[in-house]
């Protein structure tokens, strides 16, 4: 008697899904057909000069693409190489000169290469240096200035907060 139950209810179970599958398909032809129906609307309402002039366009729209796609894929190659992240720090270098006139700039590219400006002024000058980036990293050390102007410079590359100089 349980073989019995187990085949009526593996039964209704395959009908259920066979009517599940068989209500889809009919969707998918009704909204294919829908389709179908534009198509033949469209040709019969356009001559065969129409529809070789929308042709010609078309070709047309493939060739702008593709200049568009090599375009697309120099800006691919140059993008990561330029300046995305940079951040300026102003601060008082020395005690007797005021006004915050010193100054730390960090320009960054995608990958972290770039440089590091500083400015130092005081009473008599003011001095102004550069050290390479590489990788966020600089062969040179940083101040502490110079590594919060680069931790805020990563952070807007890379959108989250990072250690400076690490």
């Amino acid at each position: 008697m349980t073989g019995l139950v187990l085949w009526v209810i593996a039964s209704t179970i395959l009908l259920f899904v066979g009517a599940y599958w068989v209500y889809t398909l009919e969707k998918r032809l009704k909204t294919m057909e829908e389709r179908y129906q534009k198509i033949l609307a469209l040709a019969e309402d356009t001559d065969q000069a129409t529809i070789v002039q929308l042709l010609t366009r078309l070709d047309g729209q493939e060739s702008r693409i593709s200049k568009f796609e090599a375009m697309l894929r120099q800006f691919g190659l140059i993008l990561p190489h330029t300046i995305q992240g940079h951040s300026a720090i102003r601060y008082s270098a020395f005690e007797n000169v005021g006004g915050d006139q010193s100054f730390s700039l960090a320009l960054v590219d995608a990958r972290g290469n770039g440089a590091i400006l500083s400015g130092l002024h005081s009473r008599d000058d003011a001095r102004v240096y550069a050290k390479p980036l590489t990788q966020w990293r600089s062969s040179y050390s940083l101040s502490a200035e110079e590594q919060q102007a680069l931790g805020q410079a990563r952070q807007m590359v890379e959108g989250a907060p990072s250690d400076a100089g690490s």
